[in-house]
């Protein structure tokens, strides 16, 4: 596989930037240990993103992704409520906080610092970490995106350095970050 340096690495590692210049953005997440374009049931969120104000509102499915949602369904069919609990919430991603809607009560997670950096299962944890996008990108091949013809890089990422380049900083998931 060929390594690509020059225009097209320096367009991924510049992506963040232009992409937080655009001042919002619409939202699709997902979870995938398949094929690389996540299917319907790997759904995990989708909404819109105020960059600057560091805020996301997302319909999300609460337990993780819509097919492990629906399996919960389909395993407890003894209580009919349990679908219009489960499918989906929705969520506010400020800063650091989130905030989730079931039914008409709200509640929040790590109420911290607003100003701090993003936990890792905000949808916007990704593009953050965008920032420490390397000089070098990995040319794995054409495919198509949602039908348009386009083109696959790998490349990497330094938390320490997307930590240095946002006032907030990175926060870093546990475990095993390498893919």
């Amino acid at each position: 596989m060929p390594i690509v340096s020059g225009p097209s690495a320096s367009r991924a590692a510049a992506a963040a930037a232009r992409t937080v210049v655009a001042g919002t953005a619409r939202l699709f997440a997902a979870w995938c240990t398949g094929p690389p374009l996540p299917e319907a049931a790997d759904r995990r969120c989708e909404g819109v993103a105020d960059l600057a104000a560091r805020r996301a509102s997302v319909a999300q499915s609460l337990f993780f992704t819509a097919g492990l949602t629906a399996t919960l369904i389909e395993l407890d069919d003894d209580d009919p409520g349990l679908r219009g609990r489960v499918e989906q919430s929705e969520m506010i991603y400020d800063g650091a906080n989130a905030f989730v809607r079931v039914a008409d009560s709200w509640t929040g997670f790590g109420l911290v610092d607003p100003d701090g950096p993003r936990g890792p299962n905000d949808p916007l944890w990704p593009l953050d970490a965008l920032f420490g996008a390397g000089d070098e990108a990995v040319e794995i091949g054409p495919e198509a995106v949602r039908g348009v013809p386009a083109m696959r890089y790998r490349l990497a990422v330094d938390l320490a350095r997307a930590d240095a380049a946002l006032p907030a900083g990175v926060s870093v998931p546990p475990g095993r970050i390498a893919g």
